[in-house]
């Protein structure tokens, strides 16, 4: 998890007066700013998912929020967890849902299975 610095009070200034370079609470500041946007890298390709079974479970076991996109197929019944125990139906077949990190998505489903993509922010 990031480490947010609360906003740097309007009463210290953005630069250091005596050696003119930006002050530390701001630096603080910006640097977790940076940090909470992902620190500059450029997130993953989507990735086509597999589906194991049915129902099929699909974990977000990276460390990054994404989105789980469930496209086509015969979708029954899709369901969401953030335990692992406690499933809630989310009352859609198809679409696209934010997961973060160890979120699930259980796919219920009859043939043809549907298309689904997960993409990493």
């Amino acid at each position: 998890m990031n480490n947010l610095t609360s906003i740097t009070p309007p009463r210290v200034p953005l630069t250091d007066p005596k050696t003119g370079l930006i002050s530390r609470e701001w630096f603080r500041f910006f640097l977790s700013l940076f940090q909470a946007s992902g620190s500059g890298t450029v997130p993953a390709n989507p990735t086509a998912v597999t589906l194991t079974g049915n129902p099929s479970t699909y974990v977000n076991t990276s460390t990054n929020y994404g989105d789980i996109i469930i496209s086509g197929g015969g979708v029954t019944k899709l369901e969401y967890s953030r335990d692992g125990t406690n499933f809630y139906n989310t009352g859609s077949y198809y679409g696209m849902f934010s997961l973060a990190p160890n979120d699930q998505l259980r796919i219920s489903y009859v043939l043809p299975a549907p298309t689904v993509t997960f993409i990493s922010r």
